[in-house]
């Protein structure tokens, strides 16, 4: 019986003392450097996008896949957390995690083409998609109760260091070098994740003896693949929409007997019972909405600032840097503040926060000060990170500990289908309002109004300066009243795309409310 106790008992390579003081300190430093590293290949991408159209000659609806791609297979293993974190152990799935990272960061700076590049990006999408829930499990587990909104507030620091490391080095490598090397500058201190996870994590497997439950495996892909790729596609205005309804289908048959499997089984690769608690139902859709604002948000503004403000890639990262530096230390104090507050006081206060930032920031033009602009920024990103802290402590009260790696696995898969709707959303809905506006300004502009005839002749007098006469002159006039146009239109819809994304953070904050109820109630016990 003895020995039976011993092995049960979580272990360390280094036979570390697990229960002393600085223990937790030691496993919150290696998350935070494995959080710094993989944040490389998340959202801080988009600001090499541009410059991946280019050096491919691809629009941003191919190009776009370098994104989407690597959310959409992240997708597909989120919800096995629970059932993987229980086969291998927390410490071999980060070790294995942080291994494939650094892996396929290598092979997408060596990458030939965009089909390439996409196809290991997916595959790196397969290897990270776990790791988010997998961070806040280990934290969650080496720090005490009262400290657990400032453990989960610490992955904050690691991802804006990762983010400002990326947006300065990174930005002046895609600028000034080549945008091949962005993708190696995670791999030294990837490799020192891997050392110290081994070294120091805690390792413990916990269903040796577990079927594996394939069929369940087998539907889920069945269901999430088309879902996903109806949700990508449907961003394409190429694509059929008889495409898009069969895939609509096909995801909706295959995911009820995916339910109906995962009810029924005693082994489910995922608990989808857990669903029957209404807290974790309304963590998970307010997770779901607000993802879609926030991935709509990330993956817009950078280009936003590079289209319509004129910033290069370096310049719109070094636009970014300030509000990474304030966020990561500001994610800590919202941490702890959730230790002190309630967390859907938190949570309401953030998103209704969020909701004004984009509702004003969707007045920004071209003519708006950077200054103003890096402060919005400043803004949007304390508030995004401090509201992902609170949402997960909610979702840990809400769970018993064995529930714990399938209710993080569950809360991952919808906020990275709200996070894949969101990026499609967001740009359909920009190119519909950019087209929308351009037509509008095209009918609407008088070209035999007196107006028209001084904005062409200052126009063709700039050219004539500079040698440029007779016909050839009034074309690059026309040419360029157009392209002011076309440029105007682009402006109008990204503020459009604001006020969507504005929208998405004021409606996540509504389930909140069953939670502030919940608490009040608790309090007049």
């Amino acid at each position: 019986m003895a020995t039976t106790a011993t092995q049960a008992q979580p272990t360390t390579f280094l036979r570390l003392d697990t229960q002393a003081p600085h223990y937790k300190w030691l496993v919150a430093t290696i998350v935070l450097v494995a959080g710094a590293t993989q944040i490389f290949a998340g959202t801080s991408l988009n600001i090499a996008i541009p410059r991946l159209m280019a050096a491919f000659g691809t629009d941003l609806a191919a190009t776009q896949w370098v994104a989407t791609g690597f959310l959409l297979t992240r997708t597909l293993v989120m919800p096995l957390f629970g059932w993987l974190g229980g086969m291998i152990g927390n410490r071999n799935m980060f070790v294995a995690i942080m291994t494939g990272f650094v892996l396929t960061t290598a092979g997408c700076g060596l990458a030939t083409n965009l089909p390439m590049l996409i196809a290991i990006r997916m595959v790196q999408g397969l290897i990270l998609g776990t790791m988010e829930s997998l961070t806040a499990v280990i934290l969650v587990t080496v720090f005490p109760t009262h400290q657990r909104g400032l453990a989960l507030g610490l992955r904050s620091v690691g991802w804006s260091a990762g983010q400002v490391i990326f947006y300065v080095i990174g930005g002046y490598l895609i600028e000034q070098v080549s945008w091949r090397l962005v993708f190696f500058l995670g791999n030294p201190t990837g490799i020192a994740a891997i050392v110290g996870g081994w070294l120091v994590l805690q390792q413990q497997r916990e269903s040796q003896h577990e079927p594996v439950d394939h069929l369940g495996l087998l539907t889920l892909g069945g269901f999430l693949v088309p879902l996903l790729l109806m949700i990508s596609w449907g961003r394409d205005s190429t694509t059929e929409v008889s495409t898009l309804v069969l895939l609509g289908l096909c995801a909706v048959v295959v995911g009820g007997l995916f339910i109906v499997r995962e009810l029924l089984t005693p082994f489910p690769a995922v608990n989808v019972r857990l669903f029957r608690l209404p807290g974790l139902r309304l963590v998970c859709i307010t997770a779901f909405l607000n993802n879609m604002g926030l991935f709509g948000a990330l993956f817009m503004v950078p280009i936003f600032l590079q289209q319509v403000i004129g910033l290069t890639p370096l310049q719109a990262g070094l636009v970014i840097v300030p509000a990474l530096i304030i966020s990561g230390g500001t994610g800590v104090l919202m941490g702890r503040l959730t230790d002190i507050l309630p967390p859907p006081v938190v949570v309401i206060a953030l998103m209704l926060a969020l909701g004004t930032i984009f509702y004003i920031f969707s007045s920004v033009s071209a003519l708006t000060a950077l200054a103003v602009i890096v402060g919005y920024v400043i803004l949007y990103r304390v508030c995004m990170t401090g509201v992902m802290t609170p949402l997960a402590l909610l979702t840990v009260q809400e769970l018993d500990a064995e529930q714990m790696r399938m209710g993080q696995g569950l809360l991952g898969v919808t906020r990275s289908i709200g996070a894949s709707l969101g990026v499609t959303v967001t740009s359909v809905f920009f190119e519909w309002q950019r087209t929308a506006h351009q037509l509008q300004a095209y009918q609407a502009y008088d070209n035999s109004s007196p107006m028209h005839y001084d904005l062409l002749g200052e126009l063709k007098l700039a050219l004539q300066q500079v040698g440029i006469l007779g016909s050839a002159a009034e074309r690059m006039a026309l040419s360029s009243i157009r392209r002011q146009m076309d440029v105007e239109a682009i402006a109008a819809g990204f503020q459009d795309s604001f006020l969507l994304v504005c929208t998405c953070f004021v409606l996540a904050s509504l389930p909140m409310t069953y939670f502030l109820l919940k608490y009040y109630r608790r309090r007049r016990v």
